[in-house]
């Protein structure tokens, strides 16, 4: 008798191990039935919850599965689906099963992919991190041209220009030097006076942008700590797809760009070129050569190439700016000569780089990016004979300088899903940076660094919680450990909480620590005992997603704080500020309040925003608040094929430092823009029609505060913003 048992229980348990087995899913659009790419599936077995990404013909593989399975469905610009799937329900091909998921359109767009900072992409409501995203269809609302027009209108983000530096950002009162620019994951180089240049960063062939601030140096490393932002560029999947956009500015701006992509089985070849021609601009009316906007002209090319296979895909991406800066003097004439101080500014980034994303089985997957980026930018000061048009260079010290730097990133991560309910993230990123320039010490440094980090993101039900941190070792700081805790709670399916921990750092510059300027007005030395900066931010924010009829709505609520030590800045050395030396001076921190709505609907969507900064005094910065208010509006003639867009934002004042070292306040400032968009040809092409710097704000006056030595300061000066107010048109 216990023989019998033992033998139906043997068979009950060979049964029930058949059971369990692969199911193949499709994921398509309903009503074209073609693949949705990047889906998010989550389904269950034995109870626990665990996740997969569709690749990009929308088939992923679920291993050792039991019927009946339950599922749940996301994808970008698609509704949310859950099914229930029987035995019954699938079709049997060889060993495994196969079944299909129909997904609908959604009409409005609630939730975006990231994959910033991400183990895995996944929607932003899932990640731990606060992650915003600025869509393609976000920056042609603004006419953005560059990534300084899209940033212009973001939440807590300053944008100052330079005619000849360019425009650099500050976030939260945090320089531009803590900022890291990544350009589909790859760091940028090329940093004037800590920043890099936003308007060399073109906006034509984005996808999207996916901003995080607060630190993020266990993910990113050194330059971090003031937040990421990644620029991601469209990547097609069509047969072929050609587009050709031309910008014209009433101030003198002439923009042509093209984009040709090919994709034929498991390849994909994407190619884009830009030529951007800006004339120059100076507000008198004269006959003057000097123009306080200096003509500027760029070329910019890119090529991506994809190839996938079964388990991945291996992906090449190269980039190339050439541009030129002409800053031409005023006529110097007298009886014997005409003549004049012309400078020209030159520059050239090069990006190379190799990536793999590769599945090793169903719960590792390995990506490499591996990237080289040379950087190389000339300055050449000429005297000119206004009668025979003949140059010759001048020299006094820094009127020839050749600046040099070359970079070469190497970067790997492994996750893996095997620990119930963790996914672990583990890594390594080298860096290697040569420059050179008369500027610096021995004319030639080089430095280098090694990060090695890991995370365990740990989810259960409605909590996650993710340490983290990195083990850092630099050339000239020996170690360093930056360690990060970051937890979502999702009180409901549509609301989350989250709060976070994040120490960041950055280790100086090569400029700052080996600089040598010397020019007829200034002397800048760098400082090679210099530490390197450290930053603790705390944060706390609270989200909320409703569907409402056919509308959705969204408020998010943030309190964050952040404290520096060591902050790097220009100590002035002698009494005229002439002589000045970078220093560990002081200490920043901030605490920082903002809150958002926004609301769509099929027609309309508003987005409105409050930020309130409230900045501690310091050694060289007295207590000051700043306010801002952001506001978007767009609507959509469905019938017409139209629509129009407004952009505005307010800033109560901000924070200038000055070159001789005075702490100044800009006064308050309104900026905004207008356009009305048209479809024609059956939506093949757009037309669009604007308004930029709608209040024709040129420049602001800078207030005097307090010297950095503590003394007040009477007198003010100004600060050029923008040029004047004008008219564009973009035909895409």
């Amino acid at each position: 008798m216990n023989k019998i048992f033992i033998h139906i229980a043997l068979f009950l348990l060979v049964a029930s191990s058949l059971k369990a087995t692969n199911l193949i899913l499709h994921v398509q659009d309903k009503s074209s039935n073609k693949a949705i790419g990047n889906a998010s599936v989550q389904y269950f077995v034995s109870g626990n919850a665990s996740s997969k990404i569709a690749n990009s013909e929308g088939v992923l593989i679920l291993s050792n599965i039991h019927f009946p399975l339950r599922i749940s469905c996301t994808a970008l610009g698609y509704e949310a689906i859950k099914v229930s799937i029987a035995e019954k329900d699938v079709k049997q091909q060889a060993n495994d099963f196969l079944f299909e998921i129909k997904m609908e359109k959604s009409a409005v767009l609630m939730h975006d992919v990231v994959v910033t900072a991400q183990n895995t992409p996944v929607l932003a409501t899932q990640s731990v991190y606060k992650v915003n995203t600025i869509s393609a269809a976000q920056i042609g609302q603004r006419g953005a041209v560059s990534l300084n027009d899209v940033l212009n209108y973001e939440m807590n983000n300053f944008v100052s220009n330079d005619n000849i530096l360019g425009s650099s950002l500050s976030i939260g009162g945090i320089g531009g030097q803590n900022v890291k620019i990544l350009l589909n994951g790859i760091p940028v180089t090329g940093r004037e006076n800590g920043n890099i240049d936003l308007g060399q960063i073109n906006m034509n062939n984005v996808k999207r942008i996916e901003t995080i601030q607060g630190p993020m140096s266990v993910i990113y490393g050194s330059n971090a700590l003031g937040g990421v932002i990644n620029v991601i560029t469209n990547q097609s999947n069509k047969k072929l797809t050609g587009t050709l956009k031309s910008y014209f500015e009433s101030i003198g701006r002439y923009n042509l760009s093209g984009n040709i992509s090919v994709s034929k089985k498991r390849h994909s070849l994407q190619t884009s070129l830009t030529r951007n021609f800006f004339q120059g601009w100076t507000p008198k009316a004269t006959e003057d050569r000097f123009q306080l906007w200096k003509p500027k002209t760029q070329y910019i090319a890119d090529l991506q190439y994809t190839f996938s296979f079964k388990q991945g895909k291996l992906n090449y991406y190269g980039s190339h700016l050439n541009e030129k800066i002409t800053n031409k003097g005023s006529a110097i004439v007298n009886p014997y000569e005409g003549y004049a101080f012309d400078e020209y500014y030159r520059t050239q980034r090069n990006i190379q780089s190799l990536g793999a994303e590769v599945s090793l089985n169903e719960f590792e997957k390995l990506n490499l990016l591996q990237s080289y980026s040379s950087y190389y930018r000339t300055k050449n000061r000429f005297k000119k004979n206004l009668v025979t048009l003949e140059e010759s260079e001048t020299k006094s010290a820094g009127d020839q300088d050749t600046t040099i730097f070359n970079n070469l990133n190497l970067r790997g991560t492994l996750v893996s899903n095997r620990i119930k309910n963790t996914d672990v993230l583990g890594g390594y990123e080298y860096t290697y940076e040569v420059g050179k320039s008369f500027k610096l010490a021995d004319e030639i440094q080089k430095m280098s660094e090694l990060g090695l980090f890991l995370s365990a993101l740990y989810h259960y039900k409605k909590i996650n919680v993710q340490p983290s941190f990195r083990y850092i070792y630099n050339s000239r700081y020996a170690s360093a450990f930056s360690p990060a805790l970051h937890t979502k709670f999702d009180i409901t399916s549509r609301t989350q909480m989250r709060a976070s921990y994040a120490r960041g750092f950055r280790t100086p510059t090569m400029k700052e620590l080996y600089l040598q300027f010397i020019d007829q007005n200034h002397t800048i030395i760098g400082n090679p005992e210099l530490k390197p900066e450290i930053g603790d931010h705390f944060e706390l924010g609270l989200d909320h997603q409703q569907k409402l009829d056919r509308s959705t709505l969204s408020l998010s609520f943030n309190a964050t704080h952040n404290k520096i030590k060591n902050l790097i800045s220009l100590a002035v050395i002698s009494t005229h500020g002439q002589l000045r030396k970078y220093n560990n001076i002081a200490q920043y921190s901030n605490w920082m309040l903002n809150t958002q709505a926004k609301w769509k609907n099929k027609h309309i969507a508003l987005s409105a925003g409050i930020g309130y900064i409230y900045v501690e005094k310091s050694t060289i910065i007295p207590q000051h608040e700043i306010f801002e208010l952001t506001n978007t509006v767009s609507y959509t003639f469905e019938q017409y094929k139209a629509g129009i867009n407004f952009n505005y934002k307010y800033n109560s004042k901000q924070p200038v430092i000055t070159v001789d070292n005075q702490f100044l306040y800009t006064n308050p400032l309104h900026i905004a823009n207008i356009s009305l968009q048209k479809g024609f040809i059956k939506q093949a092409l757009q037309c669009q029609l604007g308004v930029k710097n709608l209040f024709n704000i040129q420049n602001t006056t800078l207030n005097g505060a307090v010297t950095n030595s503590g003394t007040p300061h009477s007198s003010s000066t100004g600060m050029q913003l923008f040029p004047a107010r004008s008219v564009f048109n973009l035909f895409n």
